[in-house]
C-alpha cells in the first residue's frame, strides 16, 4: 500500500512536503480528516489550523487564512492563502505602537 502524500503551498513558498498519517483540515462546512485511501475530495479551506501528524506521531500545525484542498489516489494537495503578513499590516502595526 502506498502512502499518504501531502504538499502544502502558499503563493511564496512550499510549506511541507512528504508522507504522513492523517491531515486535519478546517473546511469550510467544518474539520475533516484525511486518511489513507480517502476517496476524491475537493474543498475550500477557512480560517484554522491544518494539523498534520506524521506516520510516526509527530505533530505539525500549520496556520491557514483560507485556501483550496484536493485529496485523489492518496496525494492530497493544499493551496493556502498567504499566511505571512502583508508590508501594509506591518507598517500598520508598527505605527499603533
Amino acid at each position: 500500500m502506498s502512502d499518504l502524500h501531502l504538499e502544502i503551498v502558499t503563493p511564496n513558498e512550499i510549506l511541507f512536503e512528504g508522507p504522513i498519517g492523517l491531515v486535519d483540515i478546517p473546511g469550510a462546512s467544518g474539520r475533516f480528516t484525511l486518511l489513507r485511501g480517502h476517496g476524491p475530495i475537493i474543498s475550500n479551506l477557512v480560517t484554522g489550523t491544518v494539523r498534520v501528524i506524521s506516520r510516526v506521531g509527530n505533530e505539525h500545525l500549520f496556520p491557514c487564512k483560507g485556501g483550496v484542498v484536493e485529496c485523489l489516489n492518496d496525494k492530497v494537495v493544499i493551496l493556502m492563502d498567504d499566511n505571512t503578513p502583508k508590508e501594509k499590516d506591518v507598517e500598520k502595526k508598527e505605527s499603533d505602537k
